[in-house]
């Protein structure tokens, strides 16, 4: 059984794409949006249903995870492993009884999630690393920016750009491939546009 993405979801899509955050009730007097219901409804997981892992992953390399659940699991899917910045995407290399093996960059520890690769799982990542991006910006670097998301692995001042501007560019290219994702890249330009107060109107609906 598939499963979607939630309402819970829609607001941080919106928030990122350049929308505005106001309930259902609300938008009709200012723009007619239904397409967000179609994003949410139609970007969903696997058939494979999602699993778990309690395999301790203390290095990087190949490793053998015994999941809670090997059914539809194959040889050659990509599985995602585990959430926010310990997320990571690897290959099945092989599946005996109840573990699969795979090749892992991070470390894992307790129960986590496995789950086959989907439009579900490449939305939600998008959306896990714009928070991240978000938390190191809150955090107040200012002599080092982000390198790579998933690692939090840093640029050294020699490398060039400060903080706030290798995460705006970040951001940017997140907010680009969740926009491409979702079939609103045009879309996105429109909103962002007022928001920049470059144009004005842009109201839309699901087609």
């Amino acid at each position: 059984m598939t499963t979607t993405l939630t309402d819970d979801e829609l607001p941080r899509i919106k928030a990122e794409l350049f929308d505005n955050l106001l309930g259902l009730g609300a938008i009709p007097y200012f723009d007619v949006r239904t397409l967000y219901p179609v994003i949410r409804d139609n970007v969903v997981s696997s058939t494979v249903a999602a699993t778990t892992s309690s395999t301790a992953v203390t290095s990087a390399g190949a490793v053998t995870l015994a999941l809670a659940s090997v059914t539809g699991y194959a040889v050659g899917q990509r599985v995602v492993l585990d959430v926010d910045d310990q997320r990571e995407t690897v290959t099945i290399r092989s599946v005996s009884g109840s573990t699969i093996s795979v090749v892992c960059r991070y470390t894992h520890a307790g129960t986590y999630p496995v789950e086959v690769e989907s439009c579900l799982t490449l939305v939600r990542g998008v959306l896990s690393d714009l928070v991240t991006l978000e938390q190191l910006e809150r955090g107040g670097f200012n002599t080092a920016g982000v390198k790579k998301v998933d690692e939090i692995e840093f640029f050294a001042s020699s490398e060039g750009g400060s903080a706030l501007a290798v995460i705006a560019a970040k951001r940017n290219d997140l907010r680009a491939r969740l926009a491409g994702y979702v079939n609103m890249t045009k879309l996105m330009a429109t909103m962002k546009g007022r928001v920049d107060g470059a144009q004005g109107g842009g109201a839309f609906e699901a087609y």
